[in-house]
């Protein structure tokens, strides 16, 4: 696979995965870590995204009242819509975060 092609999805079982993973929020760090995470990068990136969201969410809603943790949410679910429908996906600002992670 080339350095800069985009990741895809190995099974069809994993844009289910993924797409929990974004609907649980800093919990869905849990796919990273299961056998289909090990094998598939696409799966693990989401993971760490998710987990990573899922972190901004509840730091960002501690200083907003909660403002911020609306935003996320709905940001999460259009982020779980794509991850079903098994794209590849950067999520702002916190990419860089996950892709350190993931690609090790």
């Amino acid at each position: 696979m080339e350095q800069n092609a985009p990741l895809a999805p190995l099974e069809d079982s994993n844009k289910i995965l993924a797409c929990i993973a974004y609907l649980l929020g800093w919990l869905g760090i849990i796919f990273a870590f299961l056998d289909q995470g090990k094998k598939d990068p696409w799966l693990r990136l989401h993971a760490w995204q998710a987990f990573f969201l899922g972190l901004a969410s509840i730091i960002l809603s501690m200083v907003t009242f909660g403002i911020a943790w609306v935003i996320i949410f709905i940001l999460q679910i259009i982020y779980a819509i794509k991850a079903y429908q098994g794209e590849y996906f950067e999520v702002p600002l916190i990419y860089g975060l996950a892709k350190g992670q993931a690609l090790k």
